[in-house]
C-alpha cells in the first residue's frame, strides 16, 4: 500500500506508551489498547495478540475482523506466529497461500492473506506475538513491520514493569474470589473447544449452573458468608470434574465445558454436582439449577444460548413446583 513510517505514526506509538503509563491500565486493558492501535496504524483488517499455552498459540486479544475469533488456538509448530515465537523474530508474510510457514487452513478460516507477527518478550523470553493480518496480498510495508515491532515493545515494557507477569496474566482470566477461570476465559475456551470438536467430529456438551437460595444467604447472613458459599461451590466443581474446566461466569453463575461428553454424560455429572452442593454444610442450604446443551451446527454464541435456555427452563420449572 506504500505507507511510510511518518511522524504521525511514531507519535501515535509514543502516545500509546504514555496512555498506558499515566492511566495505570492492567495487562488485559493494555493488550486490548495495543491490538487496536496496531490494526489502525497498519490499516489491517484485524489485529491479534496470541499467547503461548503449552504447544498452542491462543487468540487472547482481538480487534477488527478477528473479533469473532477470540480463543482460537493454533499449533506453535506449523504456524507463522509459532515460528515468530520459536525464532524470536518479526516475521512478514506477503501471501499466505504460497508461504510454507503459515497454517493455511487457519489463515483461510480467519481471512488472513498478508500477515505480520512480532514476538512479545517477558524477561527476554518470547511468550506470545502481536499480529496483524489482511485479506489482500502484499498489504503491509516495511513501515508496518517497524510499527508492529515498536508496539510489541510497548507491551513488553509493561510486562517488565509488572510485579509478576504470570500472576497478572492469570488475573486477566481468573476470578479473584473463587480462583476459577472467569467469563473472559470461558468465552475464549468455548470458542476453542467448539472449533476443536468440529475439527475432530467429537461430541461437546456445555452445562450452565445457577445457585438457588444464594440471595437469601447474602441478605440474611451477609456477603462474607455468601463469599464462603461461592468458594465452597467452586471447590465442589474442581473436586468432581478435575479433568474438565469449570468457570464462574457471573455472580452466582457457573459453567462446565465437557469435551467428549454427550447429554447423558452431562446429566450424570450435573446431578453429582447438584447433590454435592446440596449436601455440603459450607454451602448453607444453597442448591443449584442447571441446564445443558450438546454441540450442533451452530456458532459458540448459539451453543451458549441453547444451554442458557435450558437453564432458564429448569429455573422456571423449579419456581412453578415451589
Amino acid at each position: 500500500m506504500g505507507r511510510e513510517l511518518d511522524n504521525a505514526s511514531l507519535l501515535s506509538v509514543i502516545h500509546t506508551q504514555e496512555q498506558i503509563v499515566t492511566s495505570g491500565l492492567n495487562l488485559e486493558a493494555v493488550m486490548d489498547l495495543v491490538v487496536e492501535r496496531a490494526q489502525a496504524l497498519t490499516e489491517a483488517s484485524a489485529g491479534v495478540i496470541e499467547m503461548v499455552d503449552g504447544d498452542e498459540m491462543v487468540y487472547t486479544a482481538v480487534a477488527g475482523t478477528a473479533a469473532g475469533h477470540s480463543g482460537l488456538r493454533l499449533k506453535v509448530g506449523g504456524s507463522l506466529s509459532g515460528t515468530s515465537v520459536v525464532e524470536n523474530e518479526v516475521l512478514h508474510c506477503s501471501d499466505a497461500r504460497t508461504d510454507g510457514r503459515v497454517d493455511r487452513a487457519a489463515a483461510e478460516r480467519v481471512g488472513a492473506i498478508s500477515v505480520v507477527c512480532a514476538p512479545l518478550l517477558h524477561e527476554g523470553r518470547p511468550v506470545g506475538v502481536l499480529k496483524v493480518y489482511d485479506p489482500e496480498a502484499e498489504a503491509f510495508t516495511d513501515a508496518d513491520v517497524t510499527i508492529l515491532g515498536l508496539l510489541s515493545s510497548v507491551i513488553a515494557a509493561h510486562m517488565t514493569h509488572a510485579t509478576d507477569f504470570e500472576a497478572a496474566h492469570r488475573e486477566c482470566r481468573h476470578d479473584s474470589l473463587t480462583g476459577l477461570p472467569n467469563r473472559r476465559f470461558f468465552d475464549e475456551h468455548l470458542t476453542g473447544e467448539v472449533a476443536r470438536a468440529r475439527r475432530l467430529g467429537a461430541p461437546l456438551t456445555l452445562c450452565l449452573f445457577d445457585l438457588d437460595g444464594f440471595k437469601r444467604v447474602n441478605d440474611q447472613v451477609g456477603h462474607a458468608a455468601g463469599d464462603r458459599v461461592l468458594r465452597a461451590v467452586a471447590g465442589t466443581f474442581e473436586s468432581i470434574r478435575a479433568g474438565d474446566i469449570a468457570f464462574r461466569i457471573g455472580g452466582d453463575e457457573f459453567a462446565l465445558i465437557l469435551p467428549g461428553a454427550n447429554e447423558a454424560d452431562a446429566e450424570r455429572v450435573s446431578h453429582r454436582i447438584a447433590g454435592a452442593i446440596r449436601g455440603d454444610d459450607d454451602c448453607l442450604g444453597v442448591t443449584t439449577s442447571w441446564g445443558a446443551a450438546t454441540l450442533e451446527e451452530a456458532s459458540p454464541e448459539q451453543f451458549l444460548a441453547r444451554a442458557d435456555a435450558a437453564l432458564y427452563a429448569a429455573k422456571r420449572a423449579l419456581a412453578i413446583s415451589g
